[in-house]
């Protein structure tokens, strides 16, 4: 007698019907696709309104773009925001920089932010950077062409400003990169400087103290590139100031660093022959060498006293050390420079 296989007639029949739900699920789900989509890119991933700053960059695709958006909690679905990328051919406008999010900004804010007319990238200049390390950062920033930065400052006219280091102020700017020119930008930073500086209290000290601008920002950007911590400042600038005025040389490393491009002065650098040489000639080189910061501009119009005609800087703390006599200083570059 033949052996009967119901068992397996039902099987099959059971995995029929299952693969047919499968694909209704499946078609009930696409249809609900777009809706769910179009709501999501409209919703934030939290109430949360901190800011914080997200970093693209270079060579970033939208797919990594996506995943780290996700990584730092500004949107709930990497793959969503990856869709909207490709359907949106926004691939190619991914820009490199800093960003200002929140996690309250939907998705769609954050992509128009990053890739749209209003997007806007955070551009920090550290205090102490000179014009021609701005127009480094500006060029690795994708901003600018190589040298167009540096070009303006020797070719953009701007009243009132014969040479503009020194005036370039350092602080954090919001930058829409699809507006940004580079003689707009040197505006900003010029306006900055008088709007943080050309205080009434500042200008009135100046004038009482008997310096002008140009020597107050060519003391600070020495300032600035000389001493490691704010509270060194002042007695430092007593010191430049007191040798300034007794016609020293001044002998700081940092003005001949400026000719030289590096960060340490050999015998062979004493040596150059250049106004910026500040071992070979007395007073202020020709400009300032730095753009400083509001402490080291401050300290340049207010100078402690003190009995001190020399100071260095320790390398391991940064520490400044200060010194009456010569002497006194030589021994101490024997204990902390060696």
């Amino acid at each position: 007698m033949p052996k009967k296989r119901p068992l397996r007639r039902k099987s099959n029949a059971l995995l029929y019907i299952g693969m047919i739900l499968v694909v209704v699920l499946v078609l009930l789900g696409l249809k609900n696709v777009p809706s769910w989509y179009d709501n999501w890119l409209e919703t934030p991933s939290s109430a949360d309104e901190t800011t914080q700053i997200f970093e693209i960059e270079a060579g970033t695709s939208g797919q990594k773009m996506a995943a780290n958006l996700e990584k730092e909690g500004l949107v709930t679905s990497e793959w969503a925001l990856y869709w909207y990328i490709r359907e949106n051919e926004l691939g190619q406008k991914i820009p490199i920089g800093r960003f200002v999010l929140s996690p309250s900004m939907t998705p769609y804010e954050i992509m128009e932010t990053i890739t749209g007319e209003a997007g806007q990238i955070v551009f920090t200049i550290p205090e102490g950077y000179t014009s021609s390390q701005i127009d480094d950062k500006l060029f690795e920033e994708g901003l600018i062409a190589d040298d167009e930065f540096a070009r303006c400052i020797q070719t953009c006219e701007f009243e009132g400003y014969e040479t503009l280091e020194g005036y370039l102020f350092p602080d954090t700017y919001f930058i829409n990169p699809n507006t940004f020119t580079v003689e707009g930008f040197i505006s900003r930073l010029i306006t900055t400087f008088e709007s943080k500086i050309l205080t009434d209290e500042n200008l009135a000290e100046i004038e009482s103290s008997g310096r002008t601008l140009t020597e107050i920002v060519i003391a600070a950007s020495i300032i600035e590139k000389e001493v490691f911590l704010d509270k060194d400042m002042a007695l430092v600038s007593g010191i430049i100031w007191k040798r300034y005025d007794a016609n020293w040389a001044l002998g700081m490393c940092s003005t001949v660093n400026y000719i030289t491009g590096k960060q340490t002065v050999s015998y062979e650098d004493t040596e150059i022959d250049s106004p910026y040489n500040t071992y070979q000639n007395t007073g202020f080189p020709p400009t300032a060498i730095s753009n400083p910061g509001l402490a080291a501009v401050e300290a340049a119009i207010n100078p402690q006293t003190s009995d001190y005609w020399f100071f260095l800087n320790t390398l391991d703390t940064g520490e400044t050390i200060y010194a009456v006599t010569n002497e006194q200083h030589n021994a101490n570059k024997a204990i902390y420079l060696n």
